[in-house]
């Protein structure tokens, strides 16, 4: 459902819109159901007539707008438009038609009652728009409530009532007209991507190139200089203004903005290039850019140390081994003098035991 809101300096005349001028695509009917509190509205009790006076309901509103303590306030009535798309209330067959008028009436009456009780209103259901012809429901709100007391403007704010809208019809939606509602108009993240168009489209695709291409904020705003595009701040929080020239022509575009309801905190609008492109961010990604760097170089380098690692050790052990070796071959040259002394002392003994007692060595001599 659409929800539009505006004010109303001159009463009669909208109520004379709504009720009296005949219908806008030529049909004899101009305002399908009625619905109000505090006003007397002709037909029967809870089924009121669809053809009434705006005269009539004007005296009315007028003598409730008398016991204001101003009564030169300029704001006579708010004007209220809820319009239904054709998924949610369509008008293909005219016999299902009147039901869904009584079902408008119903949340309509239900909706007034929970934000806008003690206040004198009158609503009108239509089908006669001359193009899409969809129902659509007006909603005019006296500014002066029975008791005296002005109605706070503040409540007729769009985004506040597009948001209450939405969450009574969440609510209530379903048991009334047995679907379940599905707001077209919600998002999931709302406000977080601007599809930028024309010129701003351009200049979006070289800040994107400058943002791929730079390591630091300074090497980005180096390169978009290059580009004839230059950078200011706006305000005192560091937010950006791009410039840039267009035929001619100097053009100026935020960086990101939005502006966001007080106190319901919905995003009334979103202008600017992108998110991606405040300083703030551009920042934390020229932060995470040159960590990412870093951890790869280290990387690199531990790996070129392994791999000079991996040729150090062959050539370590071959020198351990030929160390080893000639340990082991010294031992074994030791081992082998030891071994011929050894047979060499034992040979004389040998000699010594076969000789026989009394004679000396000479004697076995061969004589002349």
């Amino acid at each position: 459902m659409y929800v539009k809101s505006n004010y109303i300096t001159n009463a009669y005349g909208r109520l004379k819109y709504l009720f009296d001028e005949p219908a806008h695509d030529g049909s004899a009917h101009r305002v399908l159901g009625v619905n109000g509190s505090h006003v007397y509205l002709w037909g029967p009790r809870g089924q009121p007539y669809p053809s009434q006076s705006g005269y009539f309901i004007n005296q009315q509103f007028k003598l409730v707008r008398h016991q204001a303590v101003n009564r030169r306030k300029r704001q006579q009535a708010q004007h209220i438009i809820c319009s239904f798309s054709d998924h949610e209330m369509p008008t293909d067959n005219p016999e299902r038609v009147k039901d869904e008028v009584k079902q408008i009436n119903q949340l309509v009456g239900g909706f007034m009652a929970e934000h806008f009780p003690n206040t004198q209103w009158v609503s009108a259901v239509q089908a006669d728009g001359q193009e899409g012809h969809k129902l659509h429901c007006h909603i005019l709100i006296n500014s002066v409530q029975p008791d005296g007391k002005c109605v706070r403007t503040n409540k007729f704010s769009v985004n506040r009532l597009r948001h209450e809208w939405n969450k009574y019809l969440r609510e209530h939606y379903l048991e009334t007209t047995g679907h379940v509602y599905v707001n077209p108009f919600s998002k999931d993240k709302p406000g977080k991507a601007v599809k930028p168009q024309g010129w701003q489209a351009i200049l979006k695709g070289t800040l994107q190139w400058a943002r791929n291409q730079a390591k630091s904020i300074e090497e980005y705003l180096e390169l978009l200089k290059a580009k004839n595009v230059t950078v200011t701040k706006r305000n005192k929080k560091g937010e950006w203004s791009y410039h840039t020239i267009v035929n001619g022509k100097k053009k100026t575009v935020r960086d990101f903005y939005q502006r966001r309801d007080r106190k319901s905190g919905l995003v009334k609008s979103t202008r600017g290039i992108g998110k991606d492109f405040t300083p703030f961010e551009l920042g934390k990604y020229f932060k995470q850019k040159q960590q990412s760097e870093t951890k790869e170089v280290s990387v690199d380098e531990k790996e070129s140390q392994q791999h000079d690692g991996r040729f150090e050790r062959p050539v370590e052990s071959r020198r351990q081994q030929q160390r080893f070796n000639a340990y082991i071959a010294k031992q074994q040259f030791e081992a082998d003098d030891e071994e011929s002394s050894h047979q060499a002392g034992s040979s004389k003994l040998d000699r010594r035991r076969h000789q026989i007692p009394g004679q000396s060595a000479n004697e076995f001599e061969p004589r002349g």
